[in-house]
């Protein structure tokens, strides 16, 4: 989850910058308008996919990461999951569906911090993209005193755990290609020179790399992907990773 953003006082910045994962072209355009039109917005870009989204949270890191999770595509529920994963220091925001408590639950498993219903007013998803930006947690907020919906995240979260435990942490081409930078002996600063993103990006996407593969440092996690044979790495090559 973002950090609490502070966002009074004479140093603090008011903008609030945004990325918007939109495909339905009818209430893009709505969204669109919403957002365009509040003045403490700022929209680094509107797209159709969480795969097209990811360059942009990798080039950015925005405070507010907003998807409409009626993706028309098999594999959105992945591809939304993989964005999430790439953008931990952004706050999430699901938009879609109905506000019932099976959408509530889905979000949360998603790894959102609210959801915004596809029929909700203008003032409501305006105040929620402010409230997750400064740090709150509207979907924690409504489990709070609901143990059934606990009990149906807990037992999610459960499937998700002996799911994954059943086959290999799986990487993005761009953690791969980060991965392959650090395992030819290159520091987070020459990682992120040569492939156009900032320093902080290169180190969130690391951190993201240890917790799915379930390791401690950047040695551990080329000698996981090479013994997966998502790397092909030679003795000199993980010598040259232990001094970097």
């Amino acid at each position: 989850m973002a950090a609490p953003r502070q966002r009074t006082g004479m140093h603090a910045d008011p903008t609030i910058s945004l990325v918007v994962v939109e495909p339905r072209a009818i209430l893009g355009i709505g969204v669109r308008e919403i957002l365009d039109g509040t003045p403490d917005f700022d929209v680094v870009a509107y797209v159709d996919t969480p795969a097209e989204a990811m360059p942009f949270v990798d080039g950015t890191t925005p405070d507010v990461v907003l998807v409409d999770v009626g993706l028309p595509v098999p594999d959105d529920t992945d591809s939304t999951r993989r964005l999430r994963q790439g953008a931990p220091n952004s706050a999430f925001v699901v938009m879609g569906h109905d506000d019932d408590d099976s959408s509530i639950v889905s979000a949360v498993e998603l790894g959102a911090v609210a959801h915004v219903a596809a029929m909700a007013e203008p003032a409501e998803l305006v105040a929620t993209i402010r409230r997750v930006a400064d740090g709150e947690d509207p979907l924690k907020e409504q489990l709070i005193g609901r143990p059934d919906l606990m009990e149906r995240v807990v037992d999610g979260l459960r499937d998700t755990i002996l799911a994954d435990a059943e086959q290999p942490k799986m990487l993005t081409p761009r953690e791969l290609d980060i991965l392959a930078q650090v395992a030819a002996g290159s520091r987070n600063r020459e990682v992120a020179e040569t492939l156009g993103m900032s320093e902080q990006t290169v180190k969130n996407h690391l951190s993201t790399v240890f917790h799915k593969l379930g390791v401690a440092n950047r040695t551990r996690a080329v000698t996981y992907a090479t013994r997966q044979g998502w790397l092909d790495v030679d003795e000199g090559d993980e010598t040259a990773v232990e001094r970097a």
